[in-house]
């Protein structure tokens, strides 16, 4: 009988304490589900340039966002990320809210040069027009026109050199916006450079070397031919000792190291 009786009360506990989690669901179920709110506009802003997401910017822009300078904590800005992604009317926007063409971030890097980078003229045009300084260097020493000579966008150097931009400023380890033209391979470019008076052309880096020095190396038979053409020294040595035509030799360039002896 006691038996009985346990294996009752056992039972019963049991029912009770699935009754008891049933209940406990049905009143959580009850209750009001809580409502996710959406971070403020300042929290957005900088996620979305964090992130370089210019349609993220947008959208909070469109949504009446208006500290447009506001920044990260390494200095970046919404215009910079607008202007390296290509977006026009996202940086005209922001130009006419008011943004400060010409801030830096920590690395020394200015809307112009994020510009120069996406290259896209139209943006570069805008920034020029709102004021925005040509010659200023990040903390690398390249500046808005080199960035666009070593990625190739002819127009921007032609735009940035039309309006003045200094097409001498050489980078932390000596090189020049053309010699970094000529590492890159970019011909037309180079014939831009050579065009204007005042580019430096036998300029050497931190090493001795000179933009004829790194034509000869990479193979690059134009353009070497083009320099020579616009009055690049043959003789002038590295601080190894080594002239144009030794780094020819040294690569296997035979048809070069014939125009350097030519």
């Amino acid at each position: 009988m006691r038996r009985v009786l346990s294996f009752i009360v056992t039972v019963t506990v049991i029912a009770c304490a699935f009754f008891a989690l049933q209940t406990d669901d049905w009143a959580q179920a009850d209750e009001p589900v809580s409502v996710l709110v959406e971070a403020p506009l300042g929290e957005q802003w900088i996620r979305a340039i964090e992130t370089r997401d210019p349609e993220a910017l947008q959208r909070v822009f469109d949504a009446g966002y208006r500290q447009v300078d506001l920044s990260t904590e390494k200095g970046k800005t919404a215009l910079m990320v607008a202007a390296q992604a290509a977006e026009t009317e996202l940086c005209s926007e922001l130009l006419k809210a008011g943004a400060d063409v010409n801030l830096s971030n920590q690395n020394g890097g200015t809307p112009l040069m994020h510009a120069a980078v996406g290259g896209n003229l139209a943006i570069v045009s805008l920034m020029l027009a709102r004021g925005a300084a040509m010659d200023d260097q990040a903390v690398n020493g390249w500046s808005a026109i080199t960035l666009a000579a070593a990625k190739g966008f002819t127009p921007i150097v032609e735009t940035l050199l039309s309006a003045g931009a200094n097409p001498n400023l050489n980078d932390i380890f000596g090189w020049s916006p053309l010699m970094h033209a000529v590492e890159q391979n970019r011909g037309a470019i180079v014939e831009v450079f050579l065009a204007q008076g005042e580019v430096e052309i036998n300029v050497r880096n931190n090493d001795g070397v000179t933009a004829l020095h790194r034509a000869a190396a990479l193979g690059y038979l134009d353009i070497v031919r083009r320099l020579i053409q616009a009055g690049a020294r043959t003789d002038l040595q590295d601080r190894t000792g080594r002239t144009p035509l030794d780094y020819a030799r040294q690569a296997g360039n035979a048809e070069i190291a014939r125009e350097l002896t030519g």
